[in-house]
């Protein structure tokens, strides 16, 4: 395991779901959904405070099985939300921004899980390939 690189994965997922819970905006605003003043807005919250609260387990859990746990978890998490984001979002750009986005940040974190001499540039390509097959999906059910 890159224990190191989790770390700072954990790091960059607290401060990205700290940002989020703070200011929807940063999540609303490539999503196309509504900023302030909605239901989306509350909900973008406790996804930013879900991250927050992930990205912290990721700084503080033992090294080893602990820290096993809590990338698989945020990895599951961000696989959760490239499928819901990417195919359930109002906007096919919002949909693809945010499949991608998930879907690379997973790639990145699950690089951190492994020992071998792949590179973090190889998963991520995966993930976006994955990203804008999903997202031409979504587009094909929308025309139909």
């Amino acid at each position: 395991m890159r224990t190191t690189a989790a770390r700072v994965m954990g790091a960059a997922t607290l401060g990205y779901g700290v940002a989020v819970a703070c200011r929807p905006e940063v999540l609303a605003r490539p999503c196309g959904l509504a900023e302030r003043g909605s239901s989306s807005a509350l909900l973008i919250r406790a996804l930013g405070a879900r991250d927050a609260v992930i990205g912290a387990a990721m700084l503080a859990a033992p090294e080893g099985g602990g820290l096993r746990t809590a990338v698989l978890c945020r990895v599951a998490i961000d696989a959760g939300d490239a499928l819901l984001f990417g195919t359930l979002l109002p906007q096919r750009t919002g949909r693809a921004k945010a499949a991608s986005a998930a879907l690379v940040w997973a790639a990145l974190c699950g690089w951190t899980l492994t020992s071998d001499d792949r590179s973090a540039a190889t998963l991520v390509e995966d993930a976006t390939n994955l990203a804008v097959r999903a997202a031409q999906s979504a587009t094909r059910a929308d025309l139909l």
